[in-house]
């Protein structure tokens, strides 16, 4: 039996009243015995279907608390758990990439997948949709038989699998419960995609380890958002940074409110300090700041919860993964030196899959040959082991011979008090080879809403090229000139992944055309 199906039958034994799951939205919620019958009926319709062992269920449910029931069900009876983003265009062509051999959903398909079995997610039973499909299932030709396959975010690339077995799911989780002190007791609000590990391993499972409960919302919305917190009194928040600062400038809840909670959470993208301090100073709560990633089933890092021993600008210290930061010759880097950020443990992959769905699936090494996962972020630690991150190694932009990370130009555009998200990208340069290229979202004015941001200089901009201006001279103010941006422009949203995170691959085609003008300090 999974060791999961145990764990939701103690907890209907021993916490039978209360909710788990509450959907932030409607109200409803789902009880730990019902959780644990759902698991029992999932697990008799696998074996009436003769799903075998470690058979892919692919999720693709936006309904919250059928998906949390979905998803611990499928865990407790033993199959491979595979959550897809509800909203992909191309959602038949990721099923057989993934090799899913039924497809759980809660809305009708525009068409069925060919070969693959659909059930219709309820909040009490999944129910089949017609007969099961004859032949060889999808997973047939699997290289392996996880209890979650996740992909890659694919920020700077194509997705890759990755397979997450029970134990390092369960590691994991245990691992966040023990350090954010969960329990009964607590309670969290959380409006992240539940198809990211972030919502899976840091709500569901923590929840399940712990016996917290959770609060569950199929989005972010910012003018509901602190009338479901006053609603549902949760004694934490899980958010990115875009949530963060948002909130900067949403009208806050009562004290009361305000005070039953011990910490907001931020996690999946890069928190700046700016969008930190905006919210502590607008609402009084104090940011936790994490780093995490698939590959390691979520969380890496966190800040100690005692608010003295935090560090400005830091993600905080591992917990219970090993991490390094290798130098150029492979080997772990003094304090204050940069490097590549690098993994191992009992939660961290130790193999990636190739999502292409054709012909027998192929699997490689996610590690390498000292037996550390690359991350692909480069950062650095100090004296006591905090890690401190400065960007992607795929995205350094190597102008002329100068190399320069875009985060650090980017926390220099958002400590104005107009920008609300800035992205910065390489462009092609025919003498430099590379140059930055900036680009902008603006807060909408208002003087009300710009509280923590209030200054002798800020005013309504007219124009945006009066935004312009004023960030090239606050560039070249606080940067060196090979970092000031070749081209700053205003767009009306940057492309993003479902948790925040920039899609820069995205901003590449515009950023070659911006590049054309003058290049500051180092002429075209």
């Amino acid at each position: 039996m999974a060791v999961v199906a145990g764990l939701l039958a103690a907890r209907a034994q021993g916490q039978p009243e209360g909710p788990a799951f509450i959907d932030g939205a409607d109200g409803h919620a789902i009880a730990w015995p019902a959780l644990a019958a759902y698991a029992e009926r999932l697990g008799e319709l696998a074996a009436v279907r003769r799903l075998p062992p470690g058979a892919r269920i692919g999720l693709v449910v936006a309904d919250p608390l059928a998906f949390a029931a979905a998803y611990l069900g499928g865990l407790a009876a033993g199959l491979t758990v595979v959550p897809v983003d509800p909203r992909l265009p191309t959602l038949d062509e990721f099923l057989i990439r993934l090799r899913a051999d039924v497809v759980v959903t809660d809305a009708p398909l525009s068409a069925p997948v060919a070969g693959v079995e659909n059930w219709v997610a309820e909040r009490t039973a999944p129910v089949p949709v017609g007969a099961a499909p004859t032949g060889n299932r999808p997973s047939a030709r699997a290289a392996l038989r996880p209890a979650v396959l996740l992909a890659t975010s694919g920020t700077t690339g194509e997705p890759k699998g990755v397979p997450l077995s029970e134990a390092q799911l369960l590691h994991a989780a245990r691992r966040v419960a023990g350090h954010h002190r969960f329990g009964p007791g607590q309670r969290g609000y959380s409006p992240l995609p539940l198809f990211h590990v972030n919502a899976q391993v840091m709500g569901l499972l923590a929840a399940l380890v712990s016996g917290a409960s959770l609060v569950l919302d199929r989005r972010f919305e910012a003018g509901a958002y602190w009338s479901r917190v006053v609603e549902w009194s949760p004694t934490w928040l899980n958010t990115v940074p875009a949530i963060l600062g948002a909130l900067a400038t949403q009208p806050v809840p009562p004290e009361a409110t305000l005070a039953r909670l011990r910490f907001a959470r931020s996690a999946s993208a890069p928190l700046p300090v700016s969008t930190q301090e905006a919210f502590t100073a607008h609402t009084g709560v104090a940011v936790l700041n994490t780093y995490g990633m698939t590959e390691a089933a979520g969380q890496i890092t966190a800040s100690p919860l005692d608010v003295s021993a935090r560090r400005t600008g830091s993600v905080g210290l591992p917990v219970g993964v090993g991490l390094a930061v290798a130098g150029p010759d492979g080997r772990p880097a003094p304090p204050g030196s940069q490097g590549m950020v690098v993994l191992r443990g009992r939660q961290v992959t130790d193999r990636y899959l190739e999502l292409t769905g054709h012909g027998a699936e192929a699997s490689r090494s996610a590690r390498d040959a000292r037996g550390w996962l690359p991350t692909g972020d480069l950062g650095f630690r100090d004296e006591d082991g905090h890690l401190y991150l400065v960007g992607r190694a795929d995205d350094v932009i190597n102008r002329g011979g100068e190399k320069l990370h875009p985060q650090e130009v980017e926390h220099v555009l958002l400590g104005h008090p107009a920008v609300g998200s800035a992205a910065v990208v390489a462009a092609p340069h025919e003498r430099l080879g590379q140059v930055p290229v900036a680009f902008v979202m603006l807060r909408p004015y208002r003087t009300e809403a710009l509280q923590p941001y209030r200054t002798e200089a800020l005013r309504p901009y007219r124009t945006e090229a009066g935004v312009v201006e004023e960030l090239e001279r606050l560039c070249a103010q606080r940067l060196p000139r090979h970092k000031c941006p070749a081209a700053i422009t205003v767009t009306a949203e940057l492309p993003t992944s479902p948790t925040g995170k920039v899609l820069r691959r995205a901003l590449r085609a515009d950023a070659a055309a911006l590049a054309g003008g003058p290049v500051p300090g180092g002429g075209r």
